[in-house]
């Protein structure tokens, strides 16, 4: 992931790139570590969204003849940070390989490899659940104010309109560190998902494990009305609710011991609701390639039946009970996912 978005210029040595930090509001002083003697560097259980402070860089010509060198420099603002209650980290950061198109003295173009790399150490700070956390606005806010004393010798900041002080364009950032399956991972679970899962029996946030299968859903109602009566017919009940209803049905199921021949008895099932279905997972793994995975796939997955003509089809697999409900008059029949699916289990940060 490259973390930059723009870039300043800092002595004819050092050029660097501010963006956003955290507050004084959120820690104190004394609670962070600023020894002169260590390193801070970024790891990957920080934020994972912070504020990237800074990001220092050699010249044009990458060289380090007078001021400081980038690293440096962002050692110095890191302390400073630190000091002032703000846990801070450095990154250092080398973009790839770019390729260019030039023209020879004939004029015609080639591609060439532009060998010129240059590494530039970020100064990243804070430690945020979220983008729009509360506590993140404010310490942003904050750090586009700041005038840090460690920036006012030995670099040289190039204002522009849009960025008239060093840390004016503090912004906040995601991890770099981070994958996009990690940074997924991370991502805050919506407050409303929160609500409509707590308490719930059974619910995937009792899953311990990292991942689990999904092999039922159930829908809201589709259809097509002509006219307001129709309407008011279709919508007279929550289908919401009655998906939730059946969700929860099929879990007590699954976790008793309503099958006799024994195949869908006992199972470690779970119910999840959000805004528009409810699922029915199963097991707990530890990863996509957890080898109890695939013994889930073949309880709950499709299998090749026999059909009328002769011919053969993969087919989702059901399963239905009888004398159910609360009079022990009613039938129940599910239908499985025809392609069950890993989900990541949900965890409440």
């Amino acid at each position: 992931m490259n973390p930059f978005a723009f870039r300043l210029n800092f002595k004819p040595v050092v050029g660097a790139w501010v963006i956003c930090c955290t507050a004084s509001l959120a820690w104190g002083a004394n609670n962070i570590e600023a020894d002169p003697d260590k390193s801070y560097e970024l790891s990957k259980n920080r934020g994972p969204w912070l504020i990237m402070a800074a990001t220092f860089t050699t010249n044009a010509e990458g060289n380090n003849h007078q001021g400081k060198t980038p690293r440096e420099a962002a050692d110095e603002l890191v302390l400073e940070l630190r000091r002032l209650g703000m846990p801070a980290y450095t990154y250092e950061y080398t973009p790839g390989v770019e390729r260019l198109t030039v023209q020879d003295a004939s004029g015609r173009e080639e591609r060439r490899r532009n060998q010129t790399r240059y590494t530039s150490v970020c100064v990243l700070a804070g430690n945020y659940p979220d983008i729009n956390d509360k506590t993140a606005q404010q310490s942003l806010k904050w750090i586009k104010k700041l005038r840090p004393k460690s920036m006012q010798d030995g670099v040289v900041f190039i204002p522009t309109p849009g960025r008239p002080t060093p840390m004016s364009g503090a912004f906040l950032t995601i991890n770099p560190l981070l994958s996009p399956e990690e940074i997924e991972a991370n991502r805050s679970l919506d407050p409303h998902l929160i609500v409509m899962n707590n308490g719930e029996r059974y619910s995937l946030f009792e899953n311990a494990g990292e991942y689990s299968l999904v092999i039922a859903r159930f829908y809201g109602k589709q259809a097509t009305v002509k006219n307001i009566s129709a309407l008011e017919g279709f919508l007279k009940d929550n289908d919401l609710d009655n998906a939730a209803i059946s969700a929860r049905e099929l879990v007590t199921v699954l976790r008793g011991k309503y099958d006799q021949n024994g195949i869908y008895n006992n199972v470690d099932a779970y119910v999840w609701h959000d805004k528009t279905e409810s699922i029915v997972t199963v097991g707990s793994f530890s990863g996509p390639n957890d080898p109890a995975v695939a013994r889930y796939m073949e309880q709950f997955g499709p299998k090749a039946q026999d059909l009328p003509n002769g011919s053969s089809a993969v087919q989702p697999q059901g399963f239905g009970v009888r004398n159910f409900g609360r009079k022990r008059d009613e039938t129940r029949l599910w239908i499985f996912e025809p392609a069950p699916q890993l989900v990541k289990v949900p965890r409440v940060k």
